[in-house]
């Protein structure tokens, strides 16, 4: 398939200038996924709001904690939780390509790669991911260079399924704070956490039977939606969907413990049951498109709930929040070191 240039790509890296060769080391045929390119004021515009978004989270994070004291709340992290919670993330980013692989067995991939090149990949998505504004751009860059998985349903099936990913994330996250607000009974004043809980269940579960009902939708739409809808797999093998959602819980519940570990740290008081309320509610941040990958946002969320939940010192959550953001930065790091290398062959 060739991809015109502007779209899912230029959305996420910007416009590039002409000639061969991407980023993430493939050539211009798989630069792009057909679309008609956004205008240049759509993209500023989007750009406007994410960096607004960012800042207005600093912004008010800023007003809640003593300048003074950050510094000295980062340099009581142990090293020990930094070294966990940085395991901790790596080996969520290796549970995310098990996932990966279950699901593409679901959706009937006629020709998947080998679980240790999903692997490789996962790293360098995560790479990209972390260290490229707007949190999708890693999830691109493995559909494209995976886009041999579904035969003739070629980049559509490997980016639908790359979507399904996320959007079993998000219903993950949302899970576990379920499962917090559950174990913490009547010891916490939870306030509104059980409606964010169910609009993040319910918005991740749209997303999936969305992408399920592609097909039969496909007549139904618009010419050009049609055309990519029509192109989107069907889910072959349910007990593999059911396996990549258990897999999903898995994933998000590494993150869950590697913030735990940093809060507990510091805090002894707060226990795993407590972190399930802060954690993926701060990590559900990264799907936010107000945001430059949830930054700001998931401070805000950090400090907000560690403080009415716990009464945990504004600078102490901010610590652990950087904290846990440089885990994943790490860890990005290297899947960037395998970029340099190999690209993602």
């Amino acid at each position: 398939m060739y991809h015109q240039p502007g779209a899912v790509a230029t959305v996420v890296f910007g416009k590039f200038p002409s000639g061969a060769g991407t980023p993430w080391g493939g050539s211009r045929r798989t630069q792009f996924v057909s679309a008609a390119a956004p205008s240049r004021l759509r993209v500023a515009l989007l750009w406007a709001l994410r960096l607004g978004g960012t800042a207005a989270g600093i912004a008010y994070t800023l007003t809640l904690v003593d300048a003074g004291k950050i510094g000295g709340a980062l340099r009581a992290i142990p090293l020990g939780a930094l070294a966990i919670a940085i395991a901790l993330v790596a080996a969520n980013v290796v549970a995310g390509a098990l996932r990966w692989r279950v699901l593409l067995d679901a959706y009937g991939a006629t020709s998947p790669p080998p679980a240790t090149r999903l692997v490789r990949l996962s790293f360098v998505g995560f790479f990209y991911n972390n260290y490229l504004p707007g949190a999708v751009a890693g999830d691109v860059v493995r559909g494209v260079a995976t886009r041999e998985a579904f035969g003739e349903h070629g980049l559509t099936g490997n980016l639908a399924v790359v979507l399904v990913e996320r959007a079993l994330g998000l219903f993950a996250l949302f899970a576990l704070l379920a499962g917090g607000l559950a174990l913490a009974g009547d010891g916490l004043d939870t306030g509104s956490l059980w409606l964010w809980t169910a609009a993040g269940v319910g918005g991740a579960s749209s997303i999936v039977m969305g992408l399920v009902v592609a097909r039969w939708l496909a007549s139904r739409l618009p010419a050009a939606l049609g055309r990519v809808a029509s192109r989107v797999p069907a889910i072959t093998d349910r007990g593999a969907f059911v396996r990549g959602v258990l897999y999903s819980v898995a994933t998000q519940s590494l993150i869950a413990l590697a913030g735990w570990a940093l809060l507990h740290a510091g805090h002894p008081e707060v226990d795993l049951a407590g972190a399930l309320l802060v954690v993926p509610l701060a990590a559900a941040t990264t799907f936010l498109p107000i945001t430059v990958g949830g930054a700001g946002a998931r401070e805000a969320v950090f400090v907000s709930l560690c403080d009415s939940l716990f009464g945990i010192p504004a600078e102490d959550a901010l610590a652990a929040s950087l904290a846990l953001w440089f885990a994943h930065l790490a860890v990005g790091a290297a899947g960037g070191v395998l970029v340099a290398l190999r690209g993602t062959r």
